[in-house]
């Protein structure tokens, strides 16, 4: 029997360090965020642990919380992958 978890993979990875970039230009605590963003502090957790990963929803209301469009998040995210900063980070 199979399982609804899906795998975490570099644009997983790179989208959870793009919202943070974006929460630390902004000077804000994941406790803020959820507050501010709707979406439960548990989830940001695991968003940012790499036990979950961001869904749509999700990235609008963050979005909306840090005050930038989500194809900016998006967009971060990208550059991450294309610069290979995930792989340094990861390393």
């Amino acid at each position: 029997m199979g399982t609804n978890k899906r795998h975490i993979g570099k644009a997983s990875e790179a989208l959870a360090i793009s919202v943070r970039t974006f929460m630390a230009l902004r000077k804000m605590k994941t406790p803020a965020l959820a507050e501010k963003s709707g979406v439960p502090l548990g989830t940001l957790r695991k968003i940012f642990s790499l036990a979950s990963v961001i869904d749509f929803e999700q990235l609008q209301l963050l979005a909306a919380a840090l005050d930038v469009a989500p194809s900016q998040i998006v967009a971060r995210a990208e550059k991450i992958i294309e610069d290979g900063d995930l792989d340094k980070i990861t390393e």
